[in-house]
C-alpha cells in the first residue's frame, strides 16, 4: 500500500502533492559578529599554542613520570595476558580462585560458575584500568 493511500485512509481527505509545499520560517538565525568570530578563533590559536618551554630539571622530571606510567601500563598489560591465560587454561573441573588477606586469612572457590563470575568482573575491571592507562601514555607530553 503506498503512502499516498494510508494518509488518505487516515485523514479522510486527499493527499495533496507534496513537491509544492514551502517551509514556514522558523524564525531568525543570527550571524556571529566579527569580534565573536576573532574571540573563538583566538580561543582556538590559544588552546593549541604551546607554553613556556620547560627547563631541564622539568622535563628530566616530567620523563621520570612517564617512565612510571609506561610501567603502570606494562604492568596492567602483563596482567591481562596472565588473566586470559588463565581462561585459556581453565578446565572447569580443577580451576580454583584463593583470596588472601594480609593477615593469613584465606578464602578458597572451585564452583566453576563463581570463578567464571569473578573472572569476567576482574576481566572487565582491568580492560577499563588498561584503557585509561593507554590513554595517559598516548596524550603524555614530556
Amino acid at each position: 500500500m503506498s503512502v499516498e493511500k494510508l494518509q488518505k485512509e487516515k485523514s479522510g481527505n486527499e493527499v495533496k502533492d507534496v513537491k509544492n509545499l514551502k517551509l514556514l520560517p522558523t524564525g531568525k538565525t543570527e550571524e556571529p559578529t566579527d569580534k565573536s568570530k576573532e574571540a573563538s578563533a583566538i580561543a582556538s590559536i590559544e588552546k593549541f599554542a604551546s607554553s613556556a618551554p620547560l627547563t631541564a630539571k622539568e622535563r628530566i622530571g616530567r620523563k621520570t613520570l612517564f617512565d612510571e606510567v609506561s610501567k603502570r601500563y606494562e604492568h596492567l598489560e602483563k596482567k591481562s595476558n596472565d588473566l586470559k591465560m588463565f581462561h585459556a587454561g581453565n578446565d572447569k573441573i580443577t580451576a580454583k580462585i584463593i583470596l588472601k588477606n594480609q593477615a593469613g586469612f584465606e578464602f578458597e572457590v572451585s564452583n566453576s560458575n563463581v570463578i567464571k563470575k569473578v573472572t569476567d568482573t576482574m576481566e572487565e575491571e582491568l580492560n577499563i584500568l588498561l584503557t585509561e592507562a593507554e590513554n595517559e601514555v598516548l596524550t603524555f607530553e614530556i
